[in-house]
């Protein structure tokens, strides 16, 4: 039954959501644009890697919420119950993502040549798309799951909760927007 608790909780949700994403966009703006292709450290993703891993993550978790296509998981049973236990809980409560985790192979993104002008775009697209079928999947199908390659299935409030904090931890990764100096 829909409720005006869990309409309330579903408004929060989606407005932390809101915020994550524009905390990544106002970041992504702030890269100069020579930047945009330049790796942050060796070994590491360049902003537009980070933009372009976001909008893939954002893919695959619409295509759980639009056609249930889950993610593919990774380790066995008893590895995934171990990282849920301690990963999961630890995301969810601190908000934080360990920096070491890899990447699954299906959000790493390959070289990227793209600009903030055609990236930033896809990711407020992708963003809106998911906040959108996320909304009909908590108010038509409150039981609905979906799937992290690490921890396995999600309620929906513990998904959307981790996608903003995913959003977070990369946005993270590239330099703060500048003060504006005349306040």
């Amino acid at each position: 039954m829909f409720t005006r608790h869990t309409e309330q909780r579903l408004e929060t949700l989606l407005t932390d959501h809101v915020h994550a994403v524009r905390e990544f966009v106002d970041r992504a703006n702030a890269v100069a644009k020579p930047q945009w292709l330049v790796p942050r450290a060796e070994g590491k993703w360049t902003p537009a890697q980070e933009t372009k891993h976001v909008i893939l993550a954002y893919e695959a978790f619409l295509r759980q919420l639009t056609e249930g296509t889950p993610m593919r998981l990774r380790g066995n049973a008893l590895q995934r119950r171990i990282w849920r236990l301690i990963g999961l809980n630890a995301i969810l409560w601190r908000k934080r993502i360990p920096v070491a985790v890899r990447a699954p192979r299906a959000v790493s993104p390959e070289l990227i040549t793209s600009g903030p002008d055609e990236l930033l775009p896809e990711l407020r697209r992708c963003a809106g798309e998911f906040d959108v079928a996320f909304a009909r999947a908590w108010r038509n199908e409150p039981r609905r799951r979906m799937t992290h390659y690490m921890f396995g299935t999600l309620s929906l409030d513990q998904g959307i909760r981790l996608v903003s904090v995913h959003t977070r931890h990369h946005a993270a990764f590239l330099p703060p927007p500048a003060q504006d100096e005349s306040t």
